[in-house]
């Protein structure tokens, strides 16, 4: 006879933690970024030339700080992708991807 499978609620999640309210998980943010460093491992960006990481790390700010605004929303969580991509990519990047977006002529979707 087989046991039946366990739940969602039921199974925890890989490290052994368990699901938690999204308030618990923003807490868990401000702790990360009080104790950040420079950007962590990324197991997407295993080889030695990060520019892919530090692209997709902007990206995802960009996108995080649209989605927080059209809610109306607290943008702390988007300082994560922030203080990585800032640790990760030159300063002369930043600076041509953000006029690109003034002027509309980002290549990147955001």
């Amino acid at each position: 006879m087989r046991t039946p499978l366990p739940t969602l609620k039921s199974r925890p999640l890989p490290g052994g933690s368990s699901l938690r309210a999204p308030q618990a998980m923003a807490e868990d943010i401000k702790v990360k970024l009080c104790r950040y460093k420079t950007a962590p491992f990324d197991s997407r960006f295993p080889n030695q030339n990060q520019t892919r990481n530090c692209w997709q790390n902007y990206l995802d700010f960009q996108r995080c700080q649209r989605a927080m605004d059209a809610r109306g929303a607290d943008a702390t969580p988007c300082q994560w992708y922030f203080r990585v991509y800032k640790s990760l990519c030159p300063t002369s990047w930043v600076t041509a991807w953000d006029e690109a977006r003034e002027e509309g002529t980002f290549p990147g979707k955001i």
